[in-house]
């Protein structure tokens, strides 16, 4: 799977919004997140690869302290499933990457940044790429 800087920055505005419960049951909605994912053939047979690849990100998320109060298991076998452990929220690291996201053109901008300066483009980075450049991106066309 690749990381989906879309896909995060509409979870996190889901998670903000309140509605990432409704966003997560709606098989329909998040049908379009399976575009361009290298998901293994044996996820087709026992669940949705669109919803594989929300529940993986949601998992990133989670575990690097962006959001808080969703758990997402994964079976032995593959299967992905999650459950509330109170009213989902963002943490402030995780309102700080939100932000970043809504910026104009902000990953396009991040992308070329970071290529030219030979640095991947984690979470982590990201935020800290953000923290350094965030004046000269606005600026860039």
């Amino acid at each position: 799977m690749r990381l989906d800087w879309s896909l995060i920055r509409t979870i996190l505005a889901h998670v903000e919004a309140e509605t990432i419960k409704e966003f997560l049951e709606d098989a329909d909605s998040i049908s379009q997140w399976k575009e361009g994912q290298l998901l293994s053939e044996r996820l087709e047979s026992r669940q949705n690869p669109a919803q594989v690849v929300v529940l993986r990100h949601i998992k990133l998320l989670s575990s690097a302290n962006y959001v808080e109060n969703i758990e997402i298991k994964e079976s032995a076998d593959g299967f992905f499933s999650f459950a509330y452990e109170g009213e989902p929220s963002l943490t402030f690291e995780g309102y700080s990457l939100l932000e970043s996201l809504r910026t104009d053109n902000f990953i396009g901008k991040l992308k070329k940044y970071a290529k030219e300066k030979g640095v991947p483009l984690t979470i982590e980075n990201v935020i800290e790429l953000a923290k350094i450049a965030l004046p000269a991106l606005i600026k860039m066309d």
